[in-house]
């Protein structure tokens, strides 16, 4: 994970000049986490896939069970960035930084700079937040979409139902008089399938905590494989 997140940094052109972190440094450093959270986020739905595959009829193999995860897998896609960036800049990190009497102390905007705003010296010397921040809205976000009732998770369902029926119908009995006969779908099925989803589907909070180092039981204050904090405040720095 922390080879890839070196590569993902590397391919991000760093500006030559910027005000504090505006523009390219948002931009940047917003895609920078995203691209960090690509990997446990893909482990996490492959868990999910994986759950599924278990109870769908025909055993398909997790890979294949992807599919029913399209519309959590693509609007996870066209909606990451947009929260990522508010819930970084201006929701925590924004302003210039200037103390009570108007100010800029020694540190600030570069390289460490123990005023909370939105210079790359604040996100450096915050990173602890900042590094919470970007697990806060991955998590949260994933918790969204897939949480029941949700138009995510509500077609994540009709494709598992259509997956149940379409395979109980091809299933035949032979009766007294020797004639095949087709099951068609019961209720009772549908109902366990939907049961057995949902039970799936609450844990992924749980279990993007755990792929990032966490013991899944809500304390997020040490989660060393979503930490990267070498890596992002270099890359933090490059930005002047």
């Amino acid at each position: 994970m922390r080879k890839s997140t070196v590569l993902f940094l590397a391919l991000i052109a760093v500006p030559s000049t910027v005000t504090a972190c505006e523009g390219d440094c948002i931009v940047g450093i917003t895609r920078a986490f995203i691209g960090n959270y690509s990997e446990p986020v893909e482990h996490v739905m492959m868990t999910v896939a994986s759950q599924i595959s278990h109870f769908v009829p025909g055993s398909p193999t997790p890979e294949s069970a992807m599919e029913f995860l399209q519309p959590i897998t693509n609007a996870y896609s066209s909606s990451s960035y947009d929260g990522m960036e508010r819930a970084i800049f201006p929701n925590f990190f924004h302003g210039k930084c200037l103390d009570d009497n108007g100010v800029e102390p020694d540190g600030c905007p570069n390289p460490d700079c123990p005023l909370v705003c939105g210079t790359p010296g604040s996100l450096v010397h915050f990173y602890s937040k900042l590094r919470y921040i970007a697990f806060n809205q991955t998590r949260h976000l994933l918790k969204d979409l897939s949480t029941p009732g949700s138009d995510t998770y509500n077609q994540v369902e009709r494709a598992v139902i259509r997956r149940e029926n379409r395979k109980t119908r091809k299933r035949t009995t032979v009766n007294r008089s020797g004639f095949s006969t087709v099951a068609l779908p019961t209720k009772r099925s549908e109902d366990e399938v939907k049961k057995k989803l949902k039970n799936v589907m609450r844990n992924v909070p749980t279990w993007i905590e755990q792929v990032c180092g966490g013991s899944g039981s809500g304390d997020t204050n040490d989660l060393p494989q979503c930490n990267w904090e070498r890596e992002m405040k270099e890359y933090i720095l490059t930005f002047p």
